[in-house]
């Protein structure tokens, strides 16, 4: 790990893990509607960001370095979602045909009889009213003008198409197994030699960007979601911010 003990990065390091139990504290106290469908999803989105952040932590620590990209990406789609439905209610209604969608075409596969692992589905004694009544709240939503919206058009809305562009590109290399993304995890060229590998050591200017895009997205989704519940933590959010925009000389 010495090249993880460089300065800048260590500075990232420890403010990561200290906002982060800071956040998860604040989220202790929540209050909100328990029944309102945009509170509890909501407070799930924040849920899996928070928990998928912490989840970076271990992999650090482990070396388990080719993962942490993987599990950005993740951190990064449920942001775009959980600011777009913090800003604009309206937003679930996309995100329910997403769940519609993809659940009608699970169900529909099972008709499929080449498909033997879905075979027990499409016998199931209420499987052809589950399908129509999923049909049937789908042909409503999209009668009423809402859409599924892709990836690209959800970071729009988010007003994060260059972070779509740069950002979110570089990291869907990582999950897809992009050439780019599996040479730069096994391969490595100094003059005529070429070395492969198996757990590469980090890049310490790579996992310096990666934090600092966890705690971008960390800051920013608490603000949205304490936002949204009206919380009392807002000025020790500030003071957060604050400490992460030091750190990047943004202040």
């Amino acid at each position: 790990m010495r090249r993880l003990d460089m300065p800048k990065f260590k500075e990232i390091d420890l403010y990561y893990r200290r906002s982060l139990d800071a956040l998860i504290q604040f989220a202790a106290v929540f209050t909100f509607d328990g029944t309102h469908p945009l509170h509890v999803n909501a407070v799930f989105l924040y849920g899996s960001i928070i928990e998928l952040s912490g989840s970076l932590i271990p992999l650090l620590e482990t070396e388990h370095f080719s993962a942490i990209p993987i599990i950005l990406r993740s951190i990064l789609e449920a942001y775009v979602d959980l600011e777009n439905l913090c800003k604009e209610p309206k937003y679930g209604y996309s995100l329910e045909l997403k769940y519609l969608n993809e659940s009608l075409k699970f169900l529909k596969e099972a008709r499929n009889a080449k498909n033997v692992y879905l075979d027990v589905i499409a016998k199931a004694p209420d499987y052809e009213e589950r399908v129509s009544a999923m049909e049937a709240e789908r042909d409503r939503l999209l009668a009423l003008g809402y859409r599924d919206l892709n990836r690209y058009e959800r970071f729009v809305k988010a007003s994060l198409e260059n972070e779509y562009r740069t950002i979110y590109n570089s990291l869907c290399c990582a999950a897809h197994n992009d050439y780019r993304a599996l040479r730069e995890r096994h391969f490595e060229n100094k003059g005529e030699k070429a070395t492969f590998h198996f757990f590469k050591e980090a890049d310490t200017g790579d996992l310096e960007i990666f934090f600092g895009i966890a705690s971008e997205l960390l800051i920013r989704a608490s603000f949205a979601i304490h936002t949204l519940l009206s919380s009392e933590k807002l000025g020790e959010l500030a003071k957060l911010r604050a400490d992460l925009d030091a750190i990047r000389g943004d202040s």
